[in-house]
């Protein structure tokens, strides 16, 4: 607001003023009647005032299930949520400064930053609602979230343009272009995630990026490779044991499965898949006996991982033949 001086009673006390007078205090009085309103003040006022009202009653509140607290209670959407990436993740936070600019790393923590409580689970319903299954389950959202990278980097949990958790190994925005996206076995599918689901949150991580570890290629071709490598070793197998009655059918590192197979095919390759994941144990026994000095906790953690999805999966291929049988059946 402005306020208008009052030069009236100035001059007045400046004609009559004796030397040793003082000057009246209504001089210095704000004068009501001429008070000039100015719009632009008050509707900064007005404001303040609203935003003031937002923050009392809509500013995050700090709980340990953060995201998933303040978006059920309806925090001010455009609250930023970078006070869980600070403080859950103080690491990362002060290795973001430093990044390069256009680099993996520096995307994840730039989205993250900038992330709100109406964006941070974008194009990720399934993402969140896994999140909250998991936290609802009596684990911190902290867990909920690190489970949930896991997956999405085994490709059996997509995660769109969340901002909550980076994805270990992949870029900001999900392309469906690694782990299960380019796998298409349901029975293995089914089984994998049967088997992350009885797992612990270490036994999980050990089991996904031992499966799709991470290097020069990535996750996208990682499992491809390995199975590739497992078809050469079968094949000089076959060759060193030719006296062996040989199999109809040969690996080829394909363990995609379509209804122009023949059942017994697929069932090549799921005893081949089998095999695999047993050849996985062995070399793990192998390791262990050949390095005595290494811990082996960690190792027999991965063993009992793989023995669970071997379990699991003999039970969905077994579901699955019945099926395929029974239907064979009804269309006869």
């Amino acid at each position: 607001m402005e306020i208008s001086d009052n030069k009236i009673l100035y001059t007045n006390y400046l004609k009559t003023k004796k030397s040793d007078s003082t000057i009246p205090l209504e001089v210095f009085k704000i004068d009501t009647s001429k008070i000039v309103e100015n719009k632009n003040e008050i509707e900064t006022s007005q404001i303040i005032e609203n935003t003031n009202k937002t923050v009392n009653n809509y500013q995050p509140i700090e709980v340990t299930n953060y995201i998933y607290e303040n978006r059920k209670r309806g925090t001010d959407k455009n609250a930023l949520v970078s006070y869980w990436f600070r403080n859950n993740a103080p690491v990362d936070w002060e290795i973001s400064k430093h990044l390069e600019v256009g680099s993996r790393g520096y995307e994840w923590c730039y989205q993250m930053e900038n992330a709100t409580f109406e964006n941070v689970y974008e194009d990720a319903k399934e993402f969140e609602e896994f999140v909250a299954k998991w936290i609802e389950k009596g684990y911190s959202e902290a867990e909920a979230l690190e489970r949930a990278s896991f997956y999405a980097v085994a490709g059996v949990l997509d995660y769109g343009k969340q901002k909550a958790y980076p994805i270990p190994n992949l870029d900001y925005d999900d392309k469906k272009e690694h782990g299960f996206h380019l796998i298409d076995n349901p029975p293995l599918k089914k089984a994998f995630l049967e088997t992350l689901d009885s797992l612990d949150l270490n036994s999980v991580s050990l089991l996904v990026f031992d499966m799709f570890p991470s290097g020069q290629n990535e996750v996208s071709s990682s499992f491809q490779e390995l199975l590739n490598q497992y078809g050469v070793k079968l094949e000089d197998l076959k060759k060193q044991n030719s006296s062996e009655e040989e199999s109809k059918f040969t690996f080829t590192g394909n363990i995609n499965i379509n209804e122009q197979m023949s059942l017994d095919y697929q069932n090549f390759i799921f005893d081949t898949l089998i095999g695999f994941f047993k050849d996985k144990i062995n070399s793990l026994d192998k390791y262990m006996a050949d390095n005595p000095q290494n811990p082996v906790e960690q190792l027999n953690t991965l063993k009992s991982a793989y023995d669970i999805l071997i379990e699991n999966f003999k039970k969905n291929t077994k579901e699955y033949n019945e099926t395929k049988n029974i239907l064979n059946q009804y269309l006869k």
